[in-house]
């Protein structure tokens, strides 16, 4: 009977890749159908493919974010991604530190910004500022706040919340850069050199919290990122924070 099972399953899996009707599952899904399901490694369903493994947070901020290791972001379609990505307004940010702790943050738009999704796409910054280290090659996870539109026409204000921070500049040019990108940086590639020190990066790190638990996430799911808050925001990057080895983005 498991044998007839597993056979069935295959054979639905391989249907519902060919004619475009696989659903993806997610942390947040797990966790509906079981409360008591603890933080950890999972293998989750995505559209394009049978499975992928990644990390489910499921206590952080009410739980049930998704975050995707750098091989898997390798595996995962753009589609993928974006059909895994349903709440947006807020994502979770992990930082793996030199002394091993993972603090979080939860990321949100700003008040005046609340009526605008949050933007997280693979490899694909279309209708947004491009990353400074665009050199790394693909893939990479793409994290904006403000539309190019929006960021270039001078508002009033830039930036984000950050664990109910708001962690907000005001704009001196049309510089339209409002992102988080990572990068796995497979090929090796030596990162930029650009560098715009300023409050709205310094804020990210200084206003992170430590996880009451302790608990951390396997080190594979870290990676280079670059925060990029052009006219008079900031540009940093994880190369630069002394204290910082990588990022690593979670949504749900």
């Amino acid at each position: 009977m498991a044998l007839l099972f597993a056979q069935f399953w295959n054979f639905a899996l391989i249907v519902c890749i060919a004619v475009g009707t696989c659903k993806s599952e997610t942390c947040k899904d797990l966790l509906s159908s079981d409360a008591k399901k603890p933080s950890g490694v999972y293998v989750i369903s995505v559209p394009s493919k049978a499975t992928i493994e990644v990390y489910c947070e499921m206590g952080l901020n009410g739980g049930g974010y998704t975050f995707i290791s750098p091989g898997s972001l390798s595996d995962i379609t753009a589609h993928d991604l974006a059909s895994m990505f349903k709440d947006k307004k807020s994502l979770l940010i992990r930082v793996r530190k030199t002394d091993g702790s993972q603090p979080y943050a939860v990321l949100q738009q700003l008040s005046e910004y609340a009526h605008i999704p949050l933007r997280l796409a693979l490899s694909d910054h279309s209708g947004y500022a491009t990353p400074v280290n665009l050199q790394l090659g693909l893939p990479y996870l793409y994290v904006s706040f403000l539309p190019a539109s929006i960021a270039s026409a001078m508002p009033a204000t830039n930036g984000f919340n950050v664990n109910g921070f708001r962690n907000a500049f005001k704009p001196c040019d049309r510089n339209p850069s409002s992102q988080i990108t990572l990068f796995p940086n497979f090929r090796e590639v030596e990162f930029s050199r650009y560098h715009a020190k300023g409050a709205t990066c310094d804020n990210l790190i200084s206003r992170l919290a430590q996880n009451p638990s302790g608990r951390v996430m396997p080190q594979e799911y870290f990676m280079f990122a670059e925060m990029h808050f052009g006219g008079c925001g900031c540009y940093d990057d994880t190369k630069r924070l002394p204290s910082v080895v990588g990022y690593s983005i979670g949504f749900r």
